[in-house]
């Protein structure tokens, strides 16, 4: 469509108006938004007007340009002209050339307001837009390349000349005129920053602009952008380059870099580099772009010294890389390590091979250089250990103490990876580093004079040290085909264990970082198992030399702890999780000390030396280790294990606590006043011991049932996720299930029962113990997790010291642990152990424990039954077992969840308005009850994404199983034949996600539909909702902006090709819609049954949707 001569006439009228020197800045600025409503607008015009229109841009450019008016306007006026020339081709791009240079002589402003159109004309060719077809872009790009030898120059003399013309006017007084010079220095520099980007290297570097750059590197006010170009030219890679520009480009750049750093690390210029110092910002910003160099294009610097300049020292003892590491302001110190980890990594397949033993010359590090780095990176690793638990403690920097905390964990990270890189390229050097600093640490920490925290920070970074030479050193060179003077290696590694064996520590920090450093070896144990008797024997004694008081025989940890009590408690638990680790990593060396370990266990737990909690652990070590051992072994093991557990719970007090809610709640958490009359929880002691019992359960079944992970030798394609293993028909649990399950479904029902109003009403003085703690809500609220007195502060309870302390937080954390284990363990056994449905007692108890009181269970409760037994359990039951274990539970968890989250969804839909708020929830977290909703609403997204996972299983065939047993129905088709009532339930929900404005479960909703429509014709009722309402939910759904088009368009046309010309629901659904006829119908049914390509048949249902008036968001979006 043309545009009327109105139209252009005002256009024109406006714009030369705002040309005449009386002109407004209100007029001017007019004149510049008409005309980019023209260049958004191009099509409507003709040719003629076109070109009348870049004639008006020009010279409102050159009249702004010209003139005092203000930045913004100027900017603004080279957009619209750069839109223009976009627009018309690079025909008007060449033309306009030279008149621009042309303008640009005119002074100062006219010469910054030219750099800005060629910045805005490049950057609208070359980023980004789909406003042009492809073959007008590539003319303009050619048009844009063909200009090249003209801009950069421009830029560079720009630069030159009104850089010196801005020093002369400041020298004399002029700072006006010398700020209007110094303007077109930034414009230029920010104008080549873009070209720097794309343009040919060969006119660039010919241009002088790599110089220019390095000269205003040294200057004060430029050097921030002058060192951004040279950063943009570090990501550029050769491409089409020859190898002579390309090295040629790059050697220029690196030694700009070198020289501007040479400047700043001068004794005397150095402080300017630290914090709020003169050369701050620029010193991290140089020191990244020298890394990002220095990662890629080192080889193009073009001699061996200027290599080891860049890297680490020359003449008179220059050093740049290397003193940018070692600088003690941290923030820049880390700027320099990526560098290293670049330059250290391993560039070949070979070299990356796990065990492959690396060698230097696969480096282009020097040797000196990796030597001097190992050293440097252990000092370095000083500056980040040891952080302060006090929150007002930390460098002016950092923005708070968390931020200073998160910064050290990723900069000591990065240490120890240098650290771990080079200690593979030099082995007995870094083995001979790892024991002079740990002789030191040692040395420091045995004398009284050096300060408890000097001691833990030299310590601490001599086991991350440690722990980083060792694990390279072990896994390069000491496994099998590794370093040809492995003996040599493998004694100075077993000296290092022998030196940390023959330590003993009081100091409960100290102590933690003992056992951390043990846990380095556990590759050493492998190639020497005999060492393992000594490594148990140390963890022994560091449990006998260091007793925790409150933890003897049964004993509970006090409900106020002191920190002190904590600090060693934590030592203690690291000393376990030290065997955990070697159990895990070395489960064969483990493997003939098992019975000793065992015994050991209950030695030292009856004699007081270990509490339940550290048995617990030592147990979980047992069962580790044995996790690869044979069927045999493995039962002897879980009988060591669950023994205990199986005497306590067929006591007589054990079995009347679970006689009911009211006893279970009497015998683990009976409410009593304190001294000041507020509620005090008790049964301690009970509750510390069914927490263990069932932690040792859950245990028991996860360390004696891998899981299937990845691709099998009978499917290598298969990608989906791990799926548990076929039932077990002889389970280490199997002799255990008998009187296993069925007091875990009384747990579970004395558990859910507490949840009913008339038991929550008896626990008033508590109430908080049964709602979301305040870190759970902080992290659904996406708010900082409040830690220590902030949890006080904020939610005006004490923080919970123990699961089995007394006060509300300690009972929500108990409950909650109780409940995870629980379900856990059911999931493993249901899922793993085939005995579980021979357990006739339980068979009665299963339906009502899980299901008896739902309607009660919060929704992050009934998702956690979800997600750890049922998704599972829903796919492993077996077939013959279905009706007996598994619809007791679906049939009141199906129709209860429809109820649930269909009203929830009302509810906050009906609330969100008009703005739909995607996968996130609305941001009105202002007052209490606003933050209850959010909270609700995310706690919905995440039960409502849960459910319909367990949909998506329900329709998956079930795997065949060895003996060829089983019906090979999903277990939608099983509740078709068996219950239909309850599958059309599960279909139901299925269709009414559709219409949630959820993506995630949007994706399975769709997936689950898709699956339906396959066994529709199995049922008839269902086969009609399919063609009804499941259709017009894929409408629906359909037109909502979160939802995939391409998976929901597939669901219509599936249902449509299945049911459009065999039942009248599609037709009455599809004529429904707004503006659909029956004579387009009856076109749009032959048109589909015309062809038989489904994606041809997507955009025919597409498009009649599309004329329906109702998707025309579908116009923006791919089919």
């Amino acid at each position: 469509m043309q545009a009327t001569a109105e139209v252009i006439d005002r256009v024109i009228h406006i714009v030369v108006t705002a040309q005449q020197p009386s002109a407004t800045q209100i007029q001017r600025r007019q004149a510049v938004e008409v005309s980019d409503q023209v260049g958004a607008r191009w099509e409507e015009f003709t040719a003629e007007e076109h070109t009348q229109l870049a004639s008006t841009s020009f010279a409102l450019l050159a009249q702004v340009g010209g003139t005092a008016s203000s930045y913004a306007i100027r900017s603004k006026a080279a957009v619209v002209l750069a839109l223009v020339t976009k627009r018309q081709g690079g025909q008007l791009l060449q033309a306009l050339l030279p008149e621009l240079l042309r303008l640009a002589s005119g002074g100062a402003t006219q010469a910054e307001t030219v750099c800005i159109v060629l910045r805005m004309m490049a950057e609208e060719v070359t980023q980004y837009r789909d406003d042009l077809e492809a073959d007008n872009k590539r003319q303009l790009l050619s048009a844009l390349t063909a200009c090249v030898p003209q801009v950069l120059p421009f830029l560079e003399q720009s630069m030159e000349g009104h850089f010196g013309q801005a020093v002369t006017a400041a020298q004399q007084g002029q700072h006006q005129t010398s700020q209007l010079h110094a303007a077109v220095v930034t414009a230029a520099l920010g104008t080549s920053l873009t070209y720097a980007e794309w343009a040919p290297l060969a006119p660039l570097t010919d241009s002088g602009l790599i110089r220019a750059c390095a000269y205003f590197l040294a200057t004060q006010d430029f050097r921030l952008p002058a060192c951004d170009i040279l950063k943009q030219l570090t990501h550029r890679r050769q491409d089409k380059e020859t190898s002579e520009t390309y090295n040629s480009a790059m050697a220029a750049t690196g030694q700009a870099l070198v020289q501007a750093a040479s400047a700043v690390l001068t004794q005397q210029a150095q402080e300017q580099l630290s914090f709020e110092g003169d050369s701050d910002e620029f010193g991290q910003r140089l020191c990244e772009t020298m890394a990002e160099f220095g990662a890629t294009h080192l080889h193009c610097l073009p001699t061996h010294d200027s290599k080891i300049l860049f890297l680490q020292q020359a003449r008179e003892h220059t050093v740049i890389m290397m003193t940018f590491t070692q600088h003690p302001y941290m923030l820049l110190s880390s700027k320099a390590l990526p560098l290293w980890l670049a330059l250290l990594s391993p560039r070949d397949a070979v070299a990356k091979q796990e065990g492959h033993a690396p060698n230097p010359s696969h480096t282009l590090l020097p040797l000196e250089c990796i030597s001097a780095l190992l050293d440097l990176a252990g000092e370095q690793l000083r500056k980040g250990v040891g952080v302060s638990q006090d929150t007002s403690d930390y460098p002016s920097y950092f923005e708070d103490h968390q931020d200073y905390k998160d910064f050290c964990i990723s900069y000591r990270g990065d240490l120890a990876r240098i650290v771990k890189l080079t200690a593979g390229l030099l082995p007995d050097q870094a083995l001979a580093a790892a024991s002079r600093r740990l002789q030191h640490a040692l040395q420091q920490c045995s004398s009284s004079a050096v300060p408890p925290a000097e001691q833990h920070s030299l310590f601490e970074a001599a086991v991350l040290f440690t722990d980083s030479v060792v694990s390279a050193v072990c896994s390069a060179h000491l496994s099998k085909g590794g370093s040809p003077n492995q003996a040599a290696t493998l004694s100075s590694t077993e000296a290092l264990l022998q030196l940390l064996l023959g330590a003993r520590f009081a100091d409960p920090v100290l102590l933690n970082w003992h056992a951390r450093s043990l846990e380095s070896f556990s590759k050493l144990l492998a190639v020497k198992p005999e060492l393992v008797q000594a490594v148990m024997q140390k963890a022994f004694d560091m449990y006998a030399t260091n007793p925790l008081e409150g933890n003897a025989y049964g004993g509970i940890p006090p409900a106020k702890p002191t920190p002190q009590w904590k600090e060693l408690q934590t030592a203690r638990q690291r000393i376990g999780l030290m065997l955990v680790a070697h159990a895990k990593a070395q489960p064969q060396a483990l493997l003939p000390h098992l019975a000793a370990l065992a015994n050991k266990t209950q030695e030292l737990w009856a004699a007081g030396v270990i509490g339940t909690n550290e048995q617990s652990t030592l147990f979980d070590v047992v069962l580790a280790a044995a996790s690869g051992a044979d069927l045999q072994l493995q039962k002897q093991v879980v009988e060591w294990v669950l023994a205990g557990v199986r005497t306590d719970w067929q006591s007589s007090a054990f079995q009347a606590a679970l006689d009911s809610p009211a006893a279970f709640i009497s015998h683990y958490f009976d409410l009593h006043a304190d001294a000041a009359g507020h509620a005090e929880v008790g049964g301690q002691q009970p509750r510390w011991q069914l927490y263990h019992h069932l932690y040792l359960i859950e245990h028991s079944g996860k360390r004696t049932t891998p899981l299937i992970k990845g691709p099998t030798a009978a499917n290598p394609q298969d990608k989906r996720p791990p799926s548990p293993p076929p039932l077990r028909h002889d389970h280490p649990l199997s002799e255990h299930v008998d009187w296993m399950l069925p007091n875990l479904l009384r747990v579970c029902t004395c558990l859910h029962a507490v949840w009913t109003p008339q038991t929550l009403a008896s626990l008033q003085g508590v109430r908080s113990a049964f709602l979301m703690g305040p870190k759970e809500r902080a992290v659904y609220l996406r708010r900082p997790v409040p830690r220590g007195r902030q949890v006080v502060e904020q939610s005006g309870e004490e923080e919970a010291a123990t699961v089995a302390g007394t006060n509300a937080a300690a009972l929500r954390a108990w409950l909650r642990q109780v409940r995870e284990s629980m379900y856990q363990s059911l999931g493993l056994m249901c899922t793993n152990v085939r005995a579980f449905y021979a357990c006739g007692p339980a068979q009665g108890l299963w339906g009502p424990a899980l299901m008896q009181h739902v309607e009660c269970m919060d929704h992050q409760h009934l998702r956690m039954l979800l997600r750890h037994l049922m998704l599972s359990f829903t796919k492993s039951c077996p077939a013959q077992h279905r009706n007996s274990w598994l619809r007791p539970v679906l049939a009141p968890l199906l129709p209860h969840m429809l109820e649930r989250i269909s009203a929830k969804w009302s509810r906050i839909v009906s609330q969100s308005g008009s703005s739909p708020p995607g996968d996130g929830a609305r941001h009105s977290e202002d007052g209490a009850a606003a933050s209850d909703e959010v909270v609700e609403e995310r706690l919905i997204r995440e039960l409502t994404r849960e459910h319909l996972q367990l949909l998506l299983n329900m329709v998956e065939k079930p795997a065949p199983s060895p003996g060829g047993a089983g019906s090979g129905q999903s277990v939608l088709e099983w509740l078709l034949a068996e219950a239909p009532d309850l599958a059309l339930t599960a279909v139901g929900t299925g269709v009414a996600a559709l219409w949630w404005p959820d993506s995630d479960s949007g994706a399975k909703a769709t997936a689950f539909c898709r699956a339906v429509v396959g066994v529709a014709t199995t049922n008839e009722r269902v086969y009609n909702f399919v063609g009804r309402e499941m259709l017009q939910g894929g409408i629906a759904a359909l037109a909502h902006p979160i939802f995939t088009t391409a998976e929901t368009l597939q669901l219509i046309r599936d249902i449509l090709a299945q049911q459009l010309a065999s039942s009248p629901g599609p037709r009455q659904a599809l004529l429904a819609l707004p503006a659909i006829t029956p004579s387009m119908l009856t076109q749009f049914e032959a048109d589909v049954a015309a062809t038989g390509s489904e994606k041809e048949q997507r955009f025919i249902i597409r498009k009649l949707l599309m004329q329906s008036g109702t998707l025309c968001a579908l116009s923006l979006r791919t089919c």
